[in-house]
């Protein structure tokens, strides 16, 4: 489904990634700048300097993400501040020219599967700080998309809630959606179903792994 193929970016050198339909795969790394480079190159904002990156979407490959293929949780917050948890959805709705016929339903969905159901009137700027990543993991799943990508979305929160997110993450796998997720912390327990990749350790040999 994505294939990295010998990508080399910056400090990532000559790295070799297949990630099947439906799997939930970990990128475990502590260097929060390769985090970003990496989910960079997924969301197309970087291109590899050398080696490819393809996406199998109905048989056919690509060197881009195709249109609603992955959705993408950044970590940092995109919600405008002053305008309510709907609202915001709403705008991103159509900003991404997704079908609005009855948004208010679909958005209604979508916040019960992120469990944020209660704070659909609440501006963003008054939610916590677990609620807003489960708010930016909605945005990324307003289209149901066959692949999530998770920017560490556990980094900055305390070891109860960031288990929530995981909770969470892995109960959007088991609706059949294919996971990347983007680790920086060493506290998340995601269980004997997930691929766990740990960066340092992919090639030990290679000592300019990381440029």
């Amino acid at each position: 489904m994505i294939v990295f193929n010998n990508v080399c970016k910056d400090r990532i050198k000559n790295f070799t990634l297949f990630v099947k339909a439906g799997e939930l795969v970990c990128i475990n790394e502590e260097d929060k700048g390769i985090l970003n480079t990496l989910f960079k190159l997924l969301n197309g904002q970087a291109e590899p300097d050398k080696g490819v990156i393809r996406y199998l979407d109905k048989g056919v490959y690509s060197r881009r993400p195709p249109r609603n293929f992955i959705g993408f949780v950044h970590k940092e917050n995109l919600l405008l501040p002053e305008r309510t948890l709907e609202e915001n959805l709403a705008y991103i709705m159509q900003v991404r020219d997704l079908e609005m016929r009855n948004h208010q339903v679909m958005i209604r969905r979508i916040l019960e599967i992120v469990d944020l159901q209660h704070c659909s009137h609440k501006k963003a700027g008054e939610l916590l700080k677990h609620q807003l990543v489960r708010a930016n993991i909605a945005q990324g799943i307003l289209n149901y998309p066959p692949v999530l990508v998770l920017e560490d979305p556990c980094s900055e929160l305390d070891e109860l809630n960031a288990q929530g997110i995981i909770r969470l993450i892995k109960r959007l796998n088991q609706f059949s959606m294919t996971i990347i997720l983007l680790n920086s912390s060493r506290r998340i327990l995601l269980g004997k179903d997930a691929r766990q990749i740990r960066m340092k350790e992919i090639y030990p040999e290679r000592k300019d792994y990381y440029g």
